[in-house]
């Protein structure tokens, strides 16, 4: 009995120094957490002017470029052209030896000539049938009959419907598309270019034999090229088509060459949530060659009276923008909206007003409440 006693009365102890123990633990997390000092930089909110400049590079494409395949196999006897060259729309780039093709072509012709004779054949007899079968319908109803059995006047009957000419008139046309198709097979058996521009592929030589399908040559249109580019929310009202931008091309010369917006899409790109904008440069001498890389500078108008920040003060949250400013020697947090940013200054639309005491450096290390040493600025 004294042994059960001892027990509970043990438990006890253990109970209350738990409830001890809870007691001081929730006064702990009830304590706040004392944040320390620091230090930082800061500058007053102004209203500012900015220029919106901004500059996109890439790679420089021709406006025109064609992949030409061979459709007809056989074999190359001749090729007049070569890398490099500037040819015409419809030169000829190899020439096919056509000695096959040519009597496969004859040969659909023929075919073409003798389904027309013999549609003119069908229609002649068809012709006599029914004035035969007139004849003898003519004969079977005046005699009721007797001048003539079921079966011949059934099979007079047929022979003047007009099946036969029916079928005639569709195995002509049948010929018709096999003797078109055997021209154009003739026609396109020598490759030839569909634009005027310069050979940049040719991988053919005399003697070799090509396959339908094989990708033969390039020919590229180089009397314009292009850049696209894609911008922002900010900029995208500002572009028009036919407005003139600067391009710089290194490998050419430092100097700026005029350039031109050709179109300005209307709707951001779904992934990107950047409105594509094309860029047109003339080039008629051709000194410009597709791939060279270019930078497009654009000078848009510029802001004024606009509340500008650095672009490092703002803080990226996952679904916001923030800055911190000096509250009486304490961090506070605003959330902001911001407009243009040209990679150095920011426009500051909602959020902030004139003579904030913006935190400029050292806003990374703080939250709100973060007592706060100024360490230089405004």
């Amino acid at each position: 009995m004294k042994k059960q006693l001892a027990i509970v009365a043990f438990i006890g102890v253990i109970t209350l120094s738990s409830v001890g123990c809870g007691s001081a633990n929730a006064e702990e997390l009830n304590t706040p957490i004392e944040l320390s000092t620091q230090s930082v930089k800061t500058l007053l909110v102004k209203e500012s002017s900015i220029d919106k400049n901004a500059s996109y590079n890439g790679t420089l494409s021709a406006i025109n470029t064609v992949h030409l395949i061979a459709s007809v196999p056989g074999e190359i006897i001749s090729v007049p052209t070569k890398v490099g060259d500037l040819v015409t729309s419809d030169q000829t780039l190899y020439i096919l030896d056509k000695k096959d093709i040519q009597r496969a072509t004859d040969n659909a012709r023929l075919q073409y000539e003798a389904a027309g004779h013999q549609l003119t054949s069908i229609k002649d007899q068809h012709i006599l049938a029914k004035k035969n079968f007139e004849r003898l319908k003519a004969l079977y109803e005046k005699s009721n009959g007797s001048a003539l059995s079921q079966a011949d006047y059934e099979q007079a009957e047929k022979a003047a419907s007009n099946a036969g000419v029916a079928a005639s008139k569709t195995q002509l046309a049948q010929a018709k598309i096999g003797m078109d198709q055997a021209i154009d097979r003739l026609n396109d058996a020598d490759l030839k270019s569909p634009i005027a521009g310069i050979i940049t592929k040719l991988s053919v030589e005399p003697g070799q034999t090509v396959a339908g399908g094989q990708h033969i040559a390039d020919v590229v249109n180089m009397d314009q090229v292009y850049i696209d580019i894609q911008v922002s929310e900010t900029l995208i009202n500002t572009l028009e088509a036919n407005m003139v931008v600067d391009a710089v091309i290194p490998a050419i010369s430092p100097q700026t060459f005029e350039a031109r917006i050709d179109w300005v899409s209307p709707a951001a790109d779904a992934q990107t949530r950047l409105f594509p904008v094309r860029i047109i440069l003339n080039n008629d001498d051709h000194l410009i060659k597709p791939g060279m890389f270019a930078t497009i500078n654009l000078s848009v108008t510029e802001s004024e009276n606009a509340l500008v920040i650095p672009s490092t003060a703002v803080l990226q949250r996952v679904d916001r923008q923030i800055v911190y400013v000096n509250n009486e020697g304490m961090a506070e947090e605003k959330e902001v909206v911001t407009g243009f940013d040209n990679g150095h200054s920011t426009i500051i639309l909602s959020g902030l007003s004139l003579n904030d005491q913006l935190i400029i450096e050292g806003q990374q290390f703080i939250e709100a409440g973060t007592p706060l040493l100024i360490n230089g600025g405004e």
